[in-house]
């Protein structure tokens, strides 16, 4: 199987399949597809300190000079390829530090930890109809015959994980892109988590969750490939506060969609400013991490900010 990179927020799909019946329509029915933005506060807009950009120049208060860029992590041929504006970038610093680092240690690492080894069985979990959905589904996956045989020993994370994307292509991911131009370059190469440290928060969401998330994806992975779709033309405009409204539209329970982003997204941030104001202190470092933990509210930009550090749009 290829290389499965956690698609946190971006939740990919492919068309839906023909044989759904009544009681997948009644199972469903619990994951309401809404395309409104949760309504929030007139001002937001004026609350979203950077609307533009996926490149931005940081300067320390110690005048040190380091770049944070923005990623999405999609295989998708219109944003794998970087811009001349980051090449150059790049290839000026004197390190790379990637959310992290694409490679067959972290594969393999996910790859032992996806399934239960306890006994425990997903089928046993959700609805019979659900299951047998999600069986169809994950045949359009590069899973070979006895990785499709250990489907029912999937955890929930790694099935909507591994459902929420599109149909994989031989394609590298801009993250694989810029860890080989590093290479060429000699740069130093680090990373702002490991592929441990991921699945650990993967796997505290509580079973609640995973499987209303699971079910959810499941349920609306033709709407979920059309929001795809969207958020990469977003991002190829660099339209950042455009990608912030995309992460608030209602979802069928806010409660579990907060818990999920709180999780996910900003006790992650905490753990990566440390490393990332740290790494900044030496200069001529160059992070690259998914677009959101930079934009959002409470995201990293917001938090360098805060911290007295000098930010630049570049591109």
């Amino acid at each position: 199987m290829k290389y499965i990179y956690l698609l946190i927020l971006n939740i990919f799909t492919i068309p839906n399949f023909s044989y759904a019946n009544n009681d997948i329509e009644n199972l469903c029915k619990k994951f309401p597809i809404s395309t409104k933005v949760r309504e929030i506060h007139s001002n937001h807009d004026d609350n979203i300190i950077f609307k533009s950009g996926v490149l931005w120049k940081i300067i320390t208060p110690n005048k040190k000079t380091n770049y944070l860029f923005g990623t999405i992590h999609s295989q998708d041929y219109s944003v794998s390829k970087f811009s001349p504006e980051v090449r150059l970038t790049l290839v000026k610093s004197k390190k790379l530090i990637l959310e992290i680092i694409p490679n067959n240690d972290a594969n393999v690492i996910y790859k032992n930890k996806m399934y239960y080894k306890n006994g425990e069985q997903l089928n046993n979990l959700i609805e019979k109809p659900l299951f047998q959905k999600l069986t169809e589904q994950i045949k359009y996956y590069d899973l070979s015959e006895g990785e499709l045989n250990n489907l029912k020993y999937m955890k929930p994370w790694a099935a909507f994980n591994l459902i929420g994307r599109p149909k994989p292509v031989r394609a590298p991911t801009l993250e694989s892109n810029l860890l080989k131009l590093a290479q060429e370059r000699m740069l130093e190469i680090d990373s702002l988590e490991t592929m441990d440290e991921i699945i650990s928060s993967l796997d505290e969401l509580s079973i609640h969750d995973q499987l209303n998330i699971l079910k959810d994806t499941i349920c609306n992975r033709k709407y979920i490939i059309e929001e795809t779709k969207t958020l990469i033309g977003l991002y190829i405009k660099r339209n950042a506060l455009e990608i912030v409204k995309f992460s608030k539209k209602k979802h069928a329970n806010e409660s579990i969609y907060n818990q999920f982003m709180e999780k996910m997204l900003h006790d992650r941030n905490k753990k990566m400013i440390k490393k990332i104001s740290n790494e900044f202190e030496e200069g001529d470092v160059f992070v690259a991490v998914g677009i959101l933990h930079l934009i959002a509210k409470r995201g990293i930009l917001e938090k360098l900010q805060n911290l007295g550090y000098a930010i630049e749009t570049i591109y």
